[in-house]
């Protein structure tokens, strides 16, 4: 892991950044601002950024911009908050220094400033702290350790020890996966309270939602667990059950990480032809692409496989997620790329697609991507809007999505902790992934 990890600075080092801006004032002149502290929109203003932090948010006329500041003109664009990704995921064990920084990259080119990665494996704790420092180009990142699940946490205090360790190696959060007993899983959720460490994840079958928001789990990624309690597989959601599981929920606090279109292929009720067709594949290798395709093509023809119950619970989990919603639940945004046919920072579009066809206004779905995950992770820097003193991860896109959230991919460029990535620099990053995974 060394080894790669010292391939990969030197890959990096490689990496044209000639619009790297850290340290240099950026001026972001006569722009309109979308704050995301509320559903508004500020015309004619001049964001003002130094190092990684905005530094000023104010009126255009009268602004004093100092004399060596690097000028980008907003004329007729707008600015907002970067991204984040609530269930991301870095690159497994044995990924090459390239694909490394290809992901990377593909995150930031589409606006994605923060990853929540929800995975551990040796060598992330420092990737992490290279990309914190600037060393890496990468979005920041927010890294769960290796996974709960039945395997790895047998008994209570095999839980208990691998928590502890988690703490100390300096993981964000802990990754809950199937197969937990429930013993176990209180255990962990007891020593993560007293060491003061995060839990979220999947609902294992034994834990079952009702039990893990009782006990407060932070995030339930995925909808796990509520088609289960609801029986959503075999027919309509219950109002009742429903409604009261949406209560459950928003009186914990807990927020749902939904991501509805990577589910569809898990499940099976994806428009295979479709997926086949993304033009976004051209950034993925195709070995890759290849295990993506075999992998969904061996779960429908399946012998078990049932494709009205999958369309079922596919239908069933966009009325969930409109009564989580409209029920005051906290949405936060996750696609989980890089996953079967989830190309990192561009399953994004795809992920609004579902959300709006879900009942969710472009501004809920924004506040999901940006403030709300701010919010979320707020413990650890303050981010998530276009005010003075967040960080200053930044998109800047060519029309309001408010009106329009298609205006997400009619990009100016893209700044990371201060650092300016114009369009035309993306582009041609863009085309070198696609031209190396062509050749390849």
């Amino acid at each position: 892991m060394k080894s790669t990890l010292i391939l990969f600075c030197s890959l990096l080092a490689l990496i044209p950044l000639r619009a790297a801006t850290t340290g240099t004032t950026v001026a972001f002149v006569d722009v309109t601002v979308l704050p995301m502290d509320s559903e508004r929109t500020l015309s004619n203003q001049t964001v003002l950024v130094r190092g990684d932090r905005i530094i000023h948010v104010g009126p255009a006329t009268g602004a004093s911009i100092p004399s060596d500041a690097v000028r980008i003109d907003g004329r007729g664009k707008f600015l907002l908050p970067g991204l984040g990704e609530m269930h991301g995921h870095n690159p497994p064990p044995g990924s090459s220094a390239q694909y490394i920084a290809d992901t990377y990259f593909l995150f930031l080119a589409n606006g994605v400033t923060t990853v929540r990665s929800m995975l551990g494996w040796p060598g992330q704790l420092e990737l992490r702290d290279q990309v914190k420092t600037g060393e890496l180009l990468g979005p920041n990142l927010y890294l769960a350790g290796p996974s709960f699940s039945g395997q790895s946490t047998p008994t209570p205090s095999a839980a208990e020890q691998r928590v502890r360790e988690q703490k100390a190696e300096g993981w964000d959060l802990l990754k809950v996966h199937p197969g937990v007993r429930r013993e176990s899983y209180d255990a962990m959720v007891a020593t993560a309270r007293e060491v003061g460490i995060a839990y979220a994840g999947h609902i294992p079958s034994d834990v079952g939602i009702l039990h893990a928001i009782a006990k407060g789990q932070e995030t339930v990624d995925h909808l796990d667990g509520y088609i289960e309690h609801l029986q959503g597989d075999r027919g309509p959601l219950d109002p009742g059950a429903l409604t009261e599981a949406v209560r459950l929920t928003r009186e914990a606090k807990i927020a749902v990480v939904p991501t509805m279109v990577l589910w569809e292929t898990i499940i099976g009720s994806g428009d295979q032809a479709g997926m086949h067709a993304f033009p976004e594949l051209k950034y993925m290798p195709k070995e890759e692409i290849e295990r993506w395709k075999s992998t969904y093509e061996r779960r429908i023809t399946a012998p078990n496989f049932d494709a009205a119950r999958a369309q079922r619970i596919a239908a069933n989990r966009k009325v969930l997620l409109r009564a989580l919603n409209e029920g005051g639940v906290t949405i936060l945004f996750g696609t989980d790329a890089p996953q079967q046919f989830s190309v990192p920072g561009f399953s994004i579009h795809r992920e609004i697609s579902a959300m709006s066809e879900s009942g969710m206004t472009p501004y809920q779905i924004l506040h999901s991507a940006t403030k709300a995950v701010g919010d979320y992770l707020g413990t650890k820097d303050t981010f998530g809007t276009v005010t003075t003193g967040s960080r200053a991860d930044l998109m800047l896109v060519d029309a309001n999505p408010l009106a329009d959230l298609g205006a997400l991919s009619r990009r100016s460029g893209v700044m990371i902790r201060g650092r300016w990535l114009p369009e035309a620099e993306i582009q041609r990053g863009l085309a070198e992934i696609a031209a190396r995974n062509a050749a390849n």
